[in-house]
């Protein structure tokens, strides 16, 4: 709570014994914040209130992640602790301001790097604690302030991490290949399973300070209908469950293409066209409220209508680059590299593109972020800006140097 500079608790239990407490004892560097205790034996869960005095606040943001200590304990009768959880907390505030995303109150402009979280010697398991740290630590070198962690449901000690270091991360469903009606026998097909394994995310991470939104969906292909659908219900239960569990985060009901909630909090689209000219074109409409949104073959509609909201281009980039798998290869065959568009020629015309790619979303004022593909090359899909084995391929100084912000978009920020 920070406009309360407060923290409230509801400590769970699984049940009530006469006499039993709950107490949360929160701290810093300069030791005991503040204290609350509360009864257990009552309800199945206790409420605590920790304020935060003045002098003793600090916001968790990108530029300062601060953590507080947080000591939970129950108690019995007689005084004595029967159990003990030693966790942490970040003060902050996720809101929306017209077409800008805020922090704490202030527009931050969200330059987000898609981590599918592969890996060549864990696959979707990370291999040690450190790989997972060292995710980040790449990320943030080239310039990136967060990620979409995309197609998975990330190890919390990932969240951990993010938390400490000031990560700002959208979470994720597993849902590839989700469509209904389609020709595919092997997609999954949306379901009330996709509600309770999604809502069981949402509960294992809800108290992260670095989740700044949620994202149940990902392209979700299919077109609008007279009739409500299996996707138009299971999209909106999925919106309308993490909105009532929580309530303090924005929801965007499914990136790129099928937006099937009109009142998704966030609205959005994937393109990977590679001109930058063409792709400025493309985006141009979102000054007028009239954005780019992803539409089937022949133009009919996948969304709901834009209804103002912030938008951001989700997906973009995903240029094609390995110097050895190019040279490999001929023309452009993708059996051993893959990537969008047209494969650049060297190292110089793809930091040619990519800037030219970011500078049409970084320039444009009614942007409130984008997220860029990917971090790293997965297997056959070379268009990292790093190695599938976390290797440098690029001059990770100019990718950085490309996405720093023109004074017009940090006074915009600053509205």
């Amino acid at each position: 709570d920070l406009a309360g500079s407060a923290f409230h608790l509801e400590l769970p239990l699984s049940g009530n014994r006469p006499g039993q407490v709950v107490r949360a004892v929160l701290s810093d560097d300069e030791g005991e914040v503040c204290r609350a205790e509360a009864r257990a034996d009552l309800d199945l869960a206790p409420r605590l209130h920790l304020p935060v005095p003045a002098g003793r606040r600090r916001e968790w943001g990108p530029d300062d992640p601060h953590l507080y200590d947080l000591r939970l304990e129950l108690v019995d009768e007689r005084g004595e602790v029967l159990d003990t959880v030693e966790s942490y907390a970040g003060l902050r505030a996720v809101g929306l301001r017209g077409k800008a995303v805020t922090l704490n109150g202030r527009p931050v402009f969200q330059r987000l790097v898609l981590d599918q979280g592969w890996y060549p010697d864990g696959l979707m398991t990370a291999p040690t604690d450190e790989a997972l740290v060292r995710d980040i630590e790449l990320a943030m070198e080239a310039g990136f302030n967060g990620a979409r962690l995309h197609q998975k449901v990330f190890e919390e000690r990932f969240l951990y991490h993010a938390d400490r270091l000031g990560y700002l991360v959208w979470g994720e469903f597993g849902d590839w290949g989700c469509e209904t009606g389609g020709s595919s026998g092997d997609n999954q097909q949306p379901d009330a399973s996709y509600v309770g394994q999604w809502l069981e995310a949402v509960e294992r991470d809800y108290s992260h300070p670095s989740i700044v939104g949620w994202c149940p969906l990902n392209e979700t292909y299919q077109k609008l209908h007279d009739r409500i659908t299996v996707l138009d219900d299971v999209t909106r239960a999925m919106f309308l469950a993490t909105k009532a569990f929580d309530a303090t985060r924005p929801v965007i009901d499914a990136s790129g293409y099928a937006h099937r909630v009109a009142e998704t909090d966030v609205y959005d689209s994937h393109s990977y066209e590679q001109d930058p000219e063409a792709f400025r074109r493309q985006m141009a409409g979102l000054a007028e409220g009239e954005p780019f949104v992803n539409s089937y073959e022949n133009g009919a509609a996948y969304s709901q209508p834009y209804r103002g909201q912030p938008y951001f281009v989700s997906e973009f980039g995903g240029i094609w680059w390995d110097p050895e798998a190019a040279a490999a290869q001929s023309g452009e065959d993708r059996t051993l590299s893959w990537g969008y568009g047209e494969r650049v020629r060297n190292e110089d015309e793809f930091h040619e593109r990519f800037t030219g790619l970011t500078g049409v979303l970084l320039q444009d004022p009614a942007m409130f972020g984008y997220c860029y593909t990917q971090l790293t090359d997965v297997f056959q899909e070379q268009n990292g800006v790093y190695r599938f084995d976390r290797g440098t391929k690029l001059d990770v100084e100019r990718i950085r140097a490309a996405q720093t912000r023109p004074a017009a978009i940090e006074e915009r920020d600053g509205r």
